[in-house]
């Protein structure tokens, strides 16, 4: 009851799958029987889903790294949760599209690690309203966009992969998150040792920019969606650079992987 009052979502039937048996034990979201099997628990839940999607890990504690996510609000307009792109299974999302949808939300087996607490089932679309997404502020730029590895240093073990976007007039540079372009993940990298070196294409594309009144990945309150991709050249040297410094290379990781600015 907790979890679903954070969550803010109407809970319409609770429905137990299993049968207790005297030899079976109950654990968190379900039912492990005589056999050691576990017999999970599905709710049905009546979830808003708004029309523009928003960034980040998972909600519910599945370990799938950052990614463009559909936002669940309440009846005050307040997030009660996120969903990722594919999560809820027969459902596809569309953008400028507000729904309300009827889930079966069934928990996993406490005992798997590194999963999340629920998978999703669409059991019906209850409405789907055109509200369209925000222009308000809305540019475009055409910018090359290739993938970096940046490595603290020379002998280090670990680095991080981003987007670098340079316009092709030269009037700026941006710097982003792997998933930060909506839409545009197949066009981008090709990457051949994750270790030491990327063979990467730069990419020249097509970009709209589109301020929020919301942060929609950490602390940017803007959404960058491809709108064409005109052109691709694989690039003759990699794409690895060394951080000039710890401290560039800390700051550069909360930029492009938690979307805090500095």
């Amino acid at each position: 009851m907790k979890l679903m009052k954070r969550l803010a979502m109407t809970l319409i039937v609770t429905t137990f799958l299993a049968a207790c048996s005297t030899d079976g034990t109950d654990v968190d979201g379900g039912y492990i029987d005589e056999n050691g099997n576990f017999i999970p628990t599905t709710e049905v839940w009546t979830v808003t889903i708004e029309p523009e999607y928003v960034i980040g890990g998972s909600y519910w504690g599945a370990y799938t790294g950052i990614n463009p996510q559909m936002e669940a609000v309440d009846n005050n307009g307040k997030t009660s949760g996120r969903f990722f792109l594919g999560e809820i299974e027969g459902f596809k999302f569309e953008e400028g599209y507000r729904y309300v949808l009827s889930v079966e939300a069934t928990m996993t087996d406490p005992r798997i690690a590194d999963c999340g607490k629920y998978t999703f089932k669409l059991r019906e679309v209850l409405s789907k309203t055109y509200v369209g997404i925000r222009t308000e502020g809305q540019r475009e730029v055409t910018m090359d966009v290739r993938v970096v590895m940046m490595w603290p240093n020379l002998t280090s073990a670990q680095g991080i992969l981003y987007l670098s976007g340079q316009a092709t007039d030269g009037s700026e540079t941006l710097d982003m998150g792997q998933c930060e372009i909506f839409r545009a993940d197949a066009d981008l990298h090709n990457a051949n040792d994750w270790r030491r070196s990327l063979s990467c294409h730069v990419t020249r594309m097509s970009l709209t920019i589109t301020p929020s009144e919301r942060p929609v990945f950490g602390s940017h309150c803007y959404r960058i969606r491809l709108k064409e991709v005109i052109s691709r050249q694989k690039l003759e040297d990699d794409s690895v650079v060394i951080a000039p410094s710890e401290e560039a290379y800390r700051q550069k990781c909360e930029e492009v992987l938690y979307g805090i600015n500095h």
